[in-house]
């Protein structure tokens, strides 16, 4: 895998490298997906060693971001995409003994409104959201009390440039709101937001910030990725929450 003099791998090369054949003696693939598209595109393959990896560190986000045993939470990802997809998403959240509830993409209202059909139905404690769709899913919400709605969790990928929506006053709304990053191309859950507001990096994951950017790495695949994050380094977070500590624009 090309690199920058710094040691750095970038997205453009990423986007630059030409998929090769696997050797005969290496580890079978059992997923691929995409990142990207046209000419930013970025092909993304699995074996099963990396797709358990990415289902523990998801746990641990998905954990630390407030969701538990017992839970029915929706999520409104693209289909059996790259990760973080709902295909692995699905994976997660059931690791994390939490009922999985599909909700398709809500892309046209008929689709939002189908959606929140089947989140009335089953009550759902914790929506996961694209802000790519989240302004429209919420918006079409039927005006009800949903005191079994206890919180949102909002995808922030460094392929995704939508800001988080504000969650519509007509949803009488009144729980938490949390996040967690994504960059698939190193790793679909990096950490999770606390109720501070800070990010909490899993433990699996190294994190520096280098010019003002969150450089993650790993050593199984080894690799130093330069995600577009902004972010400081704080020293600690009045949550009392472990691994490293980070403030994202």
């Amino acid at each position: 895998m090309p690199v920058t003099p710094s040691g750095l791998t970038t997205r453009p090369q990423l986007v630059a490298r030409r998929p090769m054949p696997q050797p005969l003696d290496a580890a079978p693939l059992v997923r691929a997906g995409i990142t990207g598209s046209g000419d930013s595109l970025v092909l993304l393959t699995w074996t099963e060693e990396d797709l358990q990896r990415e289902r523990a560190e998801g746990a641990r986000v998905l954990r630390r971001a407030g969701i538990k045993a017992g839970m029915r939470v929706a999520n409104t990802m693209p289909g059996a995409l790259a990760s973080p997809g709902s295909l692995l998403l699905g994976d997660v959240i059931e690791d994390c003994g939490a009922l999985d509830v599909p909700l398709g993409t809500p892309d046209t209202d008929a689709a939002a409104n189908a959606a929140w059909e089947l989140v009335d139905r089953v009550e759902t404690h914790v929506l996961i959201l694209d802000p790519r769709t989240g302004e429209r899913f919420l918006n079409a919400a039927p005006v009800a009390e949903r005191p079994w709605l206890t919180g949102i969790l909002w995808l922030r990928s460094d392929t995704i440039p939508v800001p988080q929506p504000p969650v519509p006053a007509s949803l009488q709304f009144r729980g938490w709101q949390r996040a967690w990053l994504a960059a698939a191309e190193v790793a679909s859950f990096i950490a999770a937001s606390c109720a501070d507001g800070f990010y909490h990096v899993d433990q699996n994951l190294g994190a520096e910030v280098i010019d003002g950017h969150l450089v993650v790495s790993r050593r199984q695949p080894e690799i130093r990725y330069a995600t577009s994050f902004r972010a400081v380094r704080m020293r600690g977070c009045g949550c009392r929450g472990g691994g490293v500590v980070l403030e994202v624009a």
